[in-house]
């Protein structure tokens, strides 16, 4: 009987099953035999970590000089808390040029990582191993700042003052504080044999908050805006009402992006606040009225305003055309309830100057000097002419005729502020269309 032809393995087919199934089998093999060391070696990390606590120390293990060969690890604990203890309770010498300050290492909250100190003992049995240390920063830096607090200078910001119409810096002064982050640098890293006996402290700048620069660039250098008005001196109480309004606006510093009120700034007109009775414009008429002469100041620092070229937030015209400026360049007020207001739109501080000299108000804006030229224009839309009203009066002699109040006429007018810059471009603004009543011409006439 004939045999089938095979080989060691058994029949060619499931020979090469047997041969893949084989490669399998050792590939598997060998990675369960990397896990089992992988596991082993682990476990022996862990082991050592965690070390019994009763267990002796191998013979030869030290940390820094301190010998702990053949104690457990719980009588270890308490021999690395007093040597550390007494290490960091020795004195540190702080040297600034010839100036030495005395601490210890704790009280600059140096202390030791006793469990990072214990993890490297436990991975060197047998051996020497460095403590490891740990520092408090908060507290490094409190007694760092009391013990050097004489090394310190604080800043100074830049200030000003204003004399003599003239805008006066104080320079910045830089402060100078101790480098605590130098001194932590210097320390961490360290263990207890390789503390210095000295280390050398550095300062560092601290600058001002409010610089000189700032400052030059907030304060002013020339009268960028001014205005003049006549009264009349004979009008006592008028004048004292205008004198008071003018000294309540004198140095009345406007900072960058702030809004000036003129209501604000001088206050109630009341007999309280020391104004007198004077005229004032009431339903087209001129009576007497407390505060009469106030809208003058208000109108020549309008116009101020106006020549110094900036932002006029609210303004009202009177009701009829005043004398002491062109019509369309006035400005009533009426506290509380009408006033007056403009921005300063630079970056640096406006400063008003008022002056009040017999028949002649003067007000001055003091900025930063800009090159620019400024000039009004008008044009008269209309103009209506007064008539003459008569009123008897028993009190005069008949047919007497006294003038109460000369007339004025009436306007509607526009106002245009032009502005010539440095390179002598011209920009042209309308200010306002303004319309004025006629007042009439009143004639008191005696009766019988």
């Amino acid at each position: 009987m004939a045999c089938k032809k095979s080989n060691a393995y058994g029949n060619t087919r499931n020979g090469g099953e047997a041969v893949r199934l084989n490669k399998k089998s050792v590939f598997a093999l060998a990675i369960m035999l990397i896990l089992i060391a992988l596991s082993g070696y682990l476990a022996g990390c862990a082991g050592s970590s965690a070390l019994n606590e009763d267990t002796p120390l191998a013979t030869g293990t030290k940390v820094d000089e301190l010998d702990l060969s053949n104690i457990s690890l719980k009588d270890a604990r308490p021999k690395l808390a007093q040597y550390a203890e007494d290490k960091l309770e020795q004195n540190l010498f702080l040297v600034y040029n010839d100036k030495r300050v005395s601490v210890t290492w704790k009280q600059i909250g140096l202390g030791l990582n006793l469990e990072q100190t214990l993890n490297a003992m436990i991975n060197h049995p047998g051996q020497v191993s460095a403590s490891v240390l740990k520092v408090d920063a908060l507290k490094a830096s409190t007694t760092l700042d009391k013990k050097l607090a004489f090394l310190k200078r604080p800043a100074q910001d830049a200030s000003y003052t204003i004399k003599d119409d003239k805008f006066v810096i104080k320079p910045e002064v830089t402060g100078l504080t101790v480098n605590v982050d130098q001194i932590i640098n210097t320390v961490e890293g360290l263990s207890l044999t390789s503390l210095p006996s000295e280390i050398a402290v550095s300062l560092v700048e601290v600058p001002a908050t409010v610089t000189t620069q700032a400052m030059k660039e907030l304060g002013f250098d020339s009268v960028i805006g001014e205005f003049s008005t006549k009264f009349s001196v004979q009008e006592e109480n008028r004048t004292a009402n205008l004198t008071a309004a003018a000294k309540a606006l004198d140095k009345k510093i406007i900072k960058p992006g702030e809004t000036f009120s003129f209501n604000e700034t001088v206050g109630p007109r009341t007999p309280e606040t020391g104004y007198k009775d004077a005229y004032i414009i009431i339903n087209n008429e001129y009576v007497q009225g407390t505060g009469g002469g106030v809208c003058q100041v208000s109108s020549t620092l309008y116009n101020t305003v106006l020549l110094a070229d900036q932002t006029v937030v609210e303004r009202k015209p009177h009701a009829v055309a005043v004398t002491y400026v062109h019509p369309g360049l006035d400005a009533t007020v009426n506290y509380p309830n009408i006033d007056f207001k403009f921005k300063n739109d630079t970056k640096g501080i406006l400063y008003l100057r008022t002056e009040v000299k017999p028949g002649i108000l003067t007000i001055r804006l003091w900025g930063k000097k800009s090159g620019k030229s400024i000039t009004f224009e008008h044009e008269i839309e209309k103009e209506t002419d007064f008539q003459t009203e008569q009123r008897p009066d028993p009190r005069l002699p008949a047919g007497k005729v006294v003038q109460e109040q000369s007339g004025s006429k009436g306007y509607i007018v526009k106002t245009w502020r032009i502005v010539k810059d440095s390179q002598g471009n011209e920009t042209r603004q309308l200010l306002s269309r303004d319309e004025y009543k006629p007042a009439n011409r009143i004639l008191r006439v005696g009766v019988d």
